[in-house]
């Protein structure tokens, strides 16, 4: 089925992740080639941090060039259903942030699935955000100013840590920045049912994504996986929320804004008309540009905790 997408973004038709496993290691081979690596506005620190049970995980710190002063810091998690390695465009998008914001980003190379199920995922990204908090000195970090965020997947990620934070009596982020993310592996959603051929991910990919990333696992703690299903989403921090028109993860997104204003977070919503999940890989776009700009907008919002 075709969709009505924005002009500016129709070469994202030909644009589809496959809906087979067999395929993942090859697509993460060629991920693999493109380095985050530092340039004219950007300094790029690679640290072999602890992830969970002790295994190393590989994290950037990315940095502007010339500062002096602490700067806030954007913890960030990549999308590609739990299973894919970041893209160039997830490094050019980061990097936009650190330049323009500014701020620093802590970039995180969380172990993917099917190899590495839940809760190895999550429990990576705290690790990460846990040796931030840690590290703030060493980092040139405002330790009241250190966010939260990612897209897809990772916007699922950043949920479950701030979930996890709360939980385990961690400093919570400042805010949370969430990019069309995942809520809900019940794919109940009337999106989730509709959108099951839309460019680059669709319902069918989101099937995939759960299958893998939770398999048979118990329902302890699932809220970490599934955080529409968490009793209790209080205590939220502030947060940025932000959905694709044409999108199965549209209205599980549009639910867990729901859920957190009822909770007495204050959250914003801003749905992105005319466009499908992952619509920044055509980056220099009107609509990618008009995103970028009211998300770093939000984020230098000087309303620390």
């Amino acid at each position: 089925m075709k969709y009505p997408l924005d002009a500016e973004l129709k070469s994202l038709e030909r644009h589809k992740i496959p809906a087979k496993l067999r395929l993942i290691p090859m697509m993460n081979a060629i991920s693999s080639r493109f380095k985050c690596e530092s340039d004219t506005n950007v300094i790029v620190s690679e640290y072999d941090i602890a992830g969970y049970e002790g295994e190393m995980i590989n994290t950037l710190v990315i940095e502007p060039r010339n500062t002096e002063s602490k700067l806030p810091c954007l913890v960030y998690f990549h999308g590609g259903g739990f299973m894919l390695k970041s893209t160039a465009i997830n490094q050019q998008t980061v990097k936009e942030y650190v330049a323009k914001t500014p701020c620093k980003v802590v970039y995180v190379d969380y172990r993917l699935t099917p190899d590495n199920p839940f809760p190895i995922p999550v429990e990576d990204c705290f690790s990460a955000y846990q040796w931030v908090l840690e590290h703030t000195e060493m980092l040139q970090i405002d330790s009241d100013a250190i966010m939260i965020g990612g897209d897809s997947a990772g916007g699922n990620l950043a949920i479950g840590v701030t979930l996890m934070a709360r939980d385990r009596g961690l400093t919570l982020p400042s805010k949370v920045m969430l990019i069309y993310p995942a809520t809900d592996r019940r794919m109940l959603t009337e999106s989730m049912q509709k959108y099951t051929d839309t460019p680059v991910w669709d319902a069918k990919l989101s099937e995939m994504m759960w299958d893998a990333y939770l398999g048979e696992q118990p329902a302890e703690h699932i809220e970490y996986a599934s955080p529409m299903e968490a009793d209790d989403l209080s205590s939220f921090p502030k947060t940025y929320v932000e959905v694709a028109e044409f999108d199965s993860l549209h209205d599980e997104g549009v639910a867990f804004y729901k859920r957190l204003v009822e909770c007495g977070t204050e959250a914003v919503l801003h749905e992105v008309k005319g466009a499908c999940h992952g619509f920044e890989n055509v980056f220099e776009c009107q609509i990618t540009r008009k995103c970028m700009a009211r998300r770093m907008e939000w984020m230098s919002e000087k309303e620390y905790r």
